[in-house]
Parts: C-alpha cells; sequence; structure tokens
C-alpha cells in the first residue's frame, strides 16, 4: 500500500488520489476515498474551507487543458444525429464515427461537474433523442467508475449508453415526437425500439456481444414487469442493468415533448419508492449515494418560498438532504414532509 501524506491548501494538483474520505462541517462527503483530484473538485475542497488533505504519496501529476466541453458536446450531437438519420434512411451503422464520439466524450467529459453540468443544460425538446444518448452514456461512465469497474468495462458501458436506443431510428416519427402520452397502440410499437435496435447491430462485428445484449435488455426490469422478454434478476446482464438506471434518470431530468423535467430529488424520491425492487438495489443505490453527494453545497429554493444550501444528505432517505437556510436554521426534510425541493440551482 502506498505511503499516504498530509498536504495543504496550497498544493492541492490535479493527478492526487486522497487516501481518505474528506467531509464537510456536517459531515457528510464532499470527496470520496480514493478519488483522483482534477480542476473541479479542488475548487470544491477550497470553496469549503477544506485547508488540508490525505494523499497517497505516488501520484502522477496531470497537466490541466483548457477544454471547451459545450463545443464538444454540440459537435457530437450532430455527429450523432447524422448516424441516426443515416440507418433511418437505410444505411447500416457508421462504426467509424461511435467510436469517435465514445473517444471523444472519454477524453473530454473527466469529472463528475463536466458531465452533470451539461445534463442540466436546457435543450431543444426536438433534440432529445440525441442528448439523451449522449447523456446516458456520460452515466454509464459514472456509474462504472463509481462500481469500481475495469477501463475495459467502462469504455463497453460507454458504447452501451451510447447506443442503447439506436432502435428508436425505426421507430414512426410521428410516435417517437408525439407531444403527448403515447396511447397504448403506439406504446407497444415503441417497446419494439430495443429489438430494432439489437437487429441493427447483430452482424456488427466490430460491436460487441455485451453491447447488443445492453441495448436489448435496458428496459428489462429486476422484478419481471420489463420488456421485451419479462427477464428477472440474473437473467439480466450488468451492462443492461447500468445502462437502464442511467437511462431512467436521464429520461426524468430532462425536458420531453409532452412534460417539464423533474428535479434531481424529485428523481431521487421516484427511485426510493418505485425502483428498489425494478432495478438492481446495490447498483441503484451506488448510483443515488454517488450522485447525490454532488449536490452538497448546491443552492435550493423549497417549496414555501425559502432558500438554502444542502449540506448532508440523508443516507436512509437520500430524496430528502438537510438543508441550512439563509438565516443559518437546519432543516431536516426527513422530518418535515411537507417540504419539498423545487429548483436546484448550480
Amino acid at each position: 500500500m502506498s505511503k499516504t501524506i498530509t498536504i495543504d491548501i496550497n498544493e492541492y494538483k490535479p493527478g492526487m488520489k486522497v487516501s481518505e474520505e474528506i467531509l464537510n462541517n456536517y459531515g457528510a462527503v464532499l470527496v470520496h476515498k480514493n478519488t483522483m483530484l482534477d480542476k473541479y473538485t479542488i475548487h470544491r475542497l477550497k470553496l469549503h474551507g477544506i485547508n488540508s488533505i490525505k494523499i497517497y504519496e505516488d501520484y502522477e501529476e496531470i497537466e490541466v487543458k483548457d477544454k471547451n466541453t459545450t463545443k464538444v458536446y454540440e459537435e457530437n450531437i450532430n455527429e450523432f444525429k447524422s448516424i441516426i438519420k443515416d440507418i433511418g434512411n437505410g444505411k447500416k451503422l457508421d462504426t467509424l464515427k461511435v467510436q469517435n464520439i465514445v473517444k471523444e466524450l472519454n477524453d473530454n467529459f473527466t469529472s463528475i461537474y463536466d458531465i452533470i453540468t451539461h445534463l442540466n443544460s436546457n435543450r431543444g425538446i426536438d433534440e432529445y433523442t440525441y442528448s439523451h444518448s449522449l447523456n446516458v452514456s456520460l452515466l454509464c461512465t459514472l456509474m462504472g467508475n463509481w462500481l469500481e469497474l475495469n477501463q475495459s468495462q467502462i469504455r463497453t458501458l460507454s458504447y452501451c449508453g451510447l447506443l442503447h436506443d439506436i432502435g428508436k431510428s425505426k421507430i414512426p416519427p410521428e410516435i417517437l415526437n408525439k407531444p403527448g402520452p403515447l396511447n397504448a397502440k403506439e406504446y407497444e410499437i415503441m417497446k419494439k425500439h430495443s429489438i430494432l435496435g439489437y437487429n441493427i447491430l447483430k452482424d456488427n462485428i466490430a460491436i460487441s456481444k455485451d453491447i447488443m445484449l445492453a441495448v436489448l435488455m435496458h428496459h428489462e426490469r429486476e422484478d419481471g414487469s420489463g420488456y421485451p422478454f419479462g427477464l428477472k434478476g440474473d437473467q439480466i446482464p450488468l451492462y443492461a442493468k447500468i445502462t437502464a438506471i442511467a437511462d431512467i434518470f436521464d429520461a426524468m431530468t430532462s425536458d420531453r415533448v409532452y412534460k417539464k423535467r423533474e428535479t434531481c430529488f424529485d428523481v431521487f424520491e421516484m427511485f426510493e419508492s418505485d425502483y428498489l425492487t425494478k432495478c438492481d438495489t446495490s447498483i441503484l443505490l451506488t448510483f443515488l449515494k454517488r450522485i447525490a453527494d454532488y449536490y452538497i453545497g448546491s443552492n435550493v429554493r423549497l417549496s414555501d418560498g425559502s432558500y438554502g444550501e444542502i449540506v448532508f444528505i440523508n443516507q436512509h432517505q437520500i430524496s430528502r438532504p438537510i438543508v441550512k437556510l439563509e438565516d443559518e436554521s437546519i432543516i431536516d426534510l426527513s422530518k418535515e414532509k411537507e417540504l419539498i425541493i423545487e429548483e436546484v440551482f448550480s
């Protein structure tokens, strides 16, 4: 095991790996053990007044490069849009373009800040199909890291997320872009997108079986309530389970043709109340705990019109954090049931 040393706030550098959890004044985890420092994490630590930390002595300093992630995101949405349109016109999947998109995302979106910023950005509703695929790819990458998968597995997850809805290129536009809920007949047609996606990929030697099965099974659920086969538990591959959670989270926190986005804490509550038996519990709880930690320090508006800062995540009710109000008083939303978070500010 590498030796650890304590360093001062002025010595924080990208590439250093923290050797223990770093907590705020309320005991909430700001940075998890073994996290590699980046520009965002260092800024966050300084913002919270963390004046010293413990790191592993052996580390490789990372060169910080200025990057325009918004430009990269927009360029790759346009690239993915061209892929979808080509498939809709009967052409084969351009795997080289897909590989380039995955590489661009992995090279440029290296911190949770980069990723969440673009998940929360306001996008045109007509762009949803394309931005959703990029977002799910980014979320899958995050989850792979949080689950401590190896780099090959994480890269596979990136492909799973990007291609999970590729079958929607074969769904009639009047159903895909309908400005309202689908009726029963339309929903049955929409549900075919997972099989259609699998069929697009199945003869492509550049796409692994793991990716194909994630595309096919990302709507399967642990309790057998999903589709297309009604599989349960261990019948569902790991990559499909991870892709499913990323898919649901981004769908619920995005503006759609027929509904406005939910706040992340509304979605956390939905996961806690409705999805603990539908998604893999271990994977889901890891995801919820790690992504909720990102919002520690975020400013929020509550349903009574008051404003405050999230200072602690309740591990047994992640959707109901502890908030410090502007007058310095503390509200535990797990006890103040009548209050909800109506808006989260970045």
